[in-house]
């Protein structure tokens, strides 16, 4: 990792817009922010001077002077790693959509209780934002074409943009295979409001499958021995778990289930018999074995 003076400014200038989210003395905010903007300006590279020079640039000063250090001897800011922890994905990622600051992501998280870019994307869908002070129609307006704009750059879909999709190529694929098993499943299976990816079960060998998506002008992407991936035009990625038939169900089961759900229930947390009987859009939450266990 190289640590130079774009790296350390980047770390302070997130540090500072964690801290604002957190609702932080908004003094301490601030000197974080100048020192990241003040270093971003430096014509020499911090790593070249010692230590009382660092601390004596103005802007920076003896506490931010020392976590400075810290960085270029570890790589890291433990102040930031602890925001980090402490901070949902989603609010983090909210930080790169055009038009959203830390005070309004506040307001977001806090108080309409929204934790990632879908959920906001539906809540400026049903106009939930204009009752929040600071959020008129055009900024809602606004917000929302930002994250349909982000989610399109990151290869991303809203459920409902990408069903039909999903629904048609699995509806070929059937088609043209009628001997072979598939079945779809990941975020598509659990119904989640972002899908990164399209999924599939599927016995079809891999020469058969790149024949027909070749054909079709998608691309064969890299992947795992066990996985074949592609992309078309639609900037989806269409990702292929191979099985044998035999542990068909093994991974449809496993595929359909949050990170969390699954860890918990390789653990042996529920019933096992019970677990199956779960609909993938309830496999999120780990709480949900122990209520299939219990018959609740």
């Amino acid at each position: 990792m190289l640590i130079d003076n774009d790296y350390i400014a980047s770390q302070l200038a997130l540090l500072a817009k964690l801290m604002d989210i957190h609702g932080e003395n908004s003094f301490k905010t601030r000197s974080y922010s100048v020192a990241a903007y003040t270093i971003e300006k430096l014509p020499t590279q911090l790593t070249d001077l010692p230590p009382e020079k660092i601390t004596g640039i103005k802007g920076i000063g003896d506490a931010i002077g020392k976590k400075i250090r810290d960085m270029i001897d570890t790589g890291e800011l433990k102040l930031l790693r602890q925001y980090l922890e402490n901070t949902p994905p989603g609010i983090i990622e909210m930080l790169g959509i055009k038009g959203l600051g830390p005070k309004k992501i506040a307001t977001i998280w806090k108080e309409m209780d929204i934790e990632s870019i879908g959920e906001l994307l539906y809540a400026c869908q049903e106009n939930r934002l204009l009752l929040y002070k600071g959020f008129g129609e055009k900024t809602q307006n606004n917000v929302q074409e930002a994250i349909e704009f982000y989610l399109r750059s990151q290869g991303s879909h809203l459920y409902a943009d990408v069903e039909t999709y999903a629904l048609s190529i699995d509806t070929r694929l059937k088609e043209n295979f009628r001997n072979e098993r598939l079945a779809l499943t990941g975020e598509f299976n659990r119904q989640l409001e972002v899908i990164n990816q399209l999924e599939w079960i599927t016995t079809i060998s891999p020469d058969a499958l790149k024949t027909f998506f070749e054909a079709g002008g998608f691309t064969t992407q890299p992947g795992e021995p066990t996985q074949l991936s592609f992309k078309g035009a639609e900037n989806v990625l269409l990702l292929f778990h191979l099985s044998t038939g035999e542990d068909f169900e093994n991974k449809l089961f496993q595929t359909s289930c949050s990170e969390a759900f699954l860890e918990a229930w390789k653990k042996g947390k529920g019933d096992p018999v019970k677990s199956a009987s779960i609909p993938p859009f309830l496999r999120e939450n780990p709480a949900m074995l122990d209520a299939a266990a219990a018959g609740t």
